[in-house]
């Protein structure tokens, strides 16, 4: 199909949304290449072969718009200045343990002073905090450590914050002081819980249940242990994961998540046990359930493990998969 512009140009509808990446366009954007304001509008009338998604920004088809458009006319909208961040951002630059909702706002950074209003669509945040943008699929993002705090600040689960915090460290290299410095830089509200969970993952603690075996030794008065550590006997021999570890007596926390067959899990044990590691095994079930009889078993086992010559036995940091729960060494 082809209209005339005002100069007598004739333009090709049909192809006209090539031009624009996702076939997202601005309305002035339009009437620059010369068609007149009314007959852009009109095409977006019900059963129009257009559509206009936020003021001023329409999508170039009839069809319900796809992520990827709802995200380019969040960035059309919020030109020339805007950037997405948030759990948008944070697919964009590759996070896989974002949580899924059925249908969230696409979350804008812009200049404070900007009037721009927010919409069902669009989430429209005011920052004097400006960060510089990154491209990430096409699209202009902020940076990972703001749009990570930007997307946990909302959230109200541990589990969820853990998730996400765990793999931008691990997966997308941010270090904890980065995250850290954003924290602090940044709005206080909804603060807390990530700064204890980026705490916690800091000395690498990675899902709920570790938290609570971490709350429950502190009840036990014991030392800290280290978290999530692989174990190897006086001949580098690879002896498995444990859970928690206190170097000092040798001494290892299995948490079983059910993750391995029983042989696995039993032949593990074994040879933990022959190296002479003192091993306390739970289950998160009785974790939640008999928490006072775990600080009691701990309490014991250490005493225990402190009475006796310390095996050769080595421990090095284990490196989680984090789109799946962490494996732990089991108990039965």
């Amino acid at each position: 199909m082809r209209t005339c512009s005002p100069s007598g140009t004739h333009i090709q509808l049909d192809k006209l949304s090539n031009l624009f990446p996702h076939h997202v366009a601005r309305a002035e954007q339009l009437v620059e290449l010369g068609l007149c304001g009314s007959s852009v509008y009109r095409r977006c009338q019900p059963g129009g072969p257009w559509q206009r998604f936020l003021p001023g920004v329409l999508v170039l088809g009839s069809s319900p718009p796809t992520l990827a458009q709802r995200m380019q006319a969040a960035l059309r909208y919020a030109e020339p200045d805007g950037m997405l961040t948030g759990r948008h951002a944070l697919l964009l630059h590759g996070m896989k343990t974002v949580p899924p909702m059925p249908y969230s706002p696409v979350h804008l950074l812009v200049p404070k002073g900007r009037s721009l209003q927010g919409s069902p669509e669009v989430r429209v945040e005011r920052t004097t905090r400006m960060p510089k943008p990154l491209m990430r699929k096409g699209f202009l993002v902020a940076p990972l450590e703001r749009a990570l705090l930007d997307t946990v600040r909302h959230f109200r689960v541990a589990e969820h914050v853990r998730a996400l915090v765990t793999e931008a460290i691990w997966e997308h290299g941010l270090s904890p002081e980065q995250i850290k410095a954003e924290l602090v830089a940044g709005n206080g509200r909804g603060s807390a819980l990530p700064r204890r969970v980026l705490a916690e993952v800091a000395n690498g603690i990675r899902t709920e249940v570790e938290a609570l075996a971490a709350s429950l030794i502190g009840t036990a008065r014991l030392p800290r242990p280290k978290w999530n550590m692989q174990l190897d006997d006086e001949e580098n021999a690879y002896l498995g994961p444990v859970t928690a570890w206190w170097d000092d007596v040798a001494m290892a926390l299995d948490i079983d998540m059910g993750q391995d067959p029983l042989e696995h899990t039993a032949d593990r044990h074994a040879a933990l046990t022959a190296a002479g590691v003192v091993v306390v095994r739970t289950s998160p079930q009785r974790l939640r359930d008999h928490p006072g009889l775990f600080v009691q078993r701990l309490k014991q086992a250490h005493v225990c493990a402190a009475k006796r010559d310390r095996p050769p036995v080595t421990a090095n940091a284990r490196h989680p998969v984090v789109a799946q729960q962490p494996r732990s060494c089991g108990a039965r």
